[in-house]
């Protein structure tokens, strides 16, 4: 993780790599984190975005959120979900993007099809966070650190 310490984004370049990387794989990630540098993994962690905490923003979130993702995105995210989510979900889109994200519900959706989907999500809602659109779960700059 010195790569990450010494750059002045590199706070922001693991959380959203940790964000961005399959829950296999990630684990690996920490596991090796926390054998290096356990503050600082800890650290990327606690401000590690996840779709469970999209799910509980106020519907003004999720509709700028779905507003920025494809349609086809928000509706593997959900396919899967229950009809209140779904529902949430679809009141949040345009009524255009609505009708597209209901088309995806009669497809067969995968579990890995639904768990690449809301890591897209999680980064869509990192980019607007980015952008300063949304201002929860923010990052903040990392003076370079060394050690």
């Amino acid at each position: 993780y010195s790569r990450y310490k010494r750059n002045p984004d590199g706070l922001r370049c693991l959380v959203e790599l940790l964000e961005s990387t399959p829950v296999s794989r990630r684990q690996r990630m920490i596991e090796v984190g926390l054998a290096e540098d356990p503050v600082y993994t800890r650290l990327a962690l606690s401000l590690t975005l996840s779709f469970q905490e999209i799910l509980g923003q106020p519907d003004l979130v999720i509709a700028e959120v779905c507003a920025a993702a494809q349609a086809r995105t928000v509706g593997r995210a959900i396919a899967r979900s229950a009809v209140e989510i779904q529902r949430r979900f679809l009141r949040c889109c345009s009524p255009g993007k609505a009708s597209e994200v209901r088309e995806i519900f009669s497809e067969e959706v995968t579990l890995r099809e639904v768990g690449g989907a809301q890591l897209q999500m999680v980064v869509v809602t990192r980019e607007l966070e980015r952008k300063g659109v949304l201002q929860f779960k923010r990052i903040p700059l990392q003076t370079v650190l060394v050690g």
